[in-house]
């Protein structure tokens, strides 16, 4: 177990209860990463996803006397990720990154500036794209990238059947694509 998940382990198990920390413990060192992902996924910034996870685990300890019910627990630690991370999405405003300081650390890091702008315009461009695709589809594609979720466990997330997700996941490709083509269809026709 890493010192990262040993104290977020350590900040959510009082004295009283550490005969069900041991699975909060296991939890923790097997999910940890993953609930991280997620949060990070939605979020992109390191300290909301790490308050995220640690706000999961808070979530899993208070239902620590059910684990034996849950059948998925990695599905189970998903979906509480899952929820808590777009709660915070909601609730925050993301300040933005001062560009001066950016423009020193690549500099000093001996980045291209121009390489490191373009992708971080496809980067950005793509997230836009995936933004604009209905709930229902765009859900299921960030969960299947996020930790590389298997329909069955993002079917388990999202409360679906797993042919839904497969079904939504195509879609949600397809359209993708589609609005791909049609911008670098705009920009041939620029030129």
């Amino acid at each position: 177990m890493s010192s990262w998940e040993r104290g977020i382990l350590t900040e959510i198990v009082l004295p009283e209860e550490r005969s069900i920390s041991d699975s909060v413990e296991m939890l923790v060192h097997e999910h940890a990463r993953m609930v991280f992902k997620i949060a990070y996924s939605v979020l992109r910034q390191h300290a909301d996803a790490e308050d995220v996870t640690q706000d999961v685990f808070v979530r899993v300890m208070r239902h620590a006397k059910e684990l034996d019910r849950v059948r998925n627990q990695k599905a189970w630690v998903a979906k509480i990720a899952w929820r808590t991370t777009l709660d915070r999405a909601k609730r925050r405003n993301r300040p933005q990154e001062d560009g001066e300081a950016l423009l020193n650390q690549l500099q000093a890091e001996g980045i291209d500036i121009d390489e490191r702008l373009a992708e971080e315009q496809r980067v950005q461009l793509l997230r836009a794209m995936i933004a604009t695709l209905p709930r229902d589809l765009r859900e299921p594609l960030v969960l299947s990238t996020v930790d590389e979720m298997s329909n069955a466990d993002i079917a388990d997330v999202l409360g679906i059947p797993e042919a839904s997700v497969r079904t939504r996941m195509a879609r949600a490709r397809d359209m993708l694509r589609q609005k791909l083509q049609a911008l670098s269809k705009g920009n041939r026709d620029e030129h």
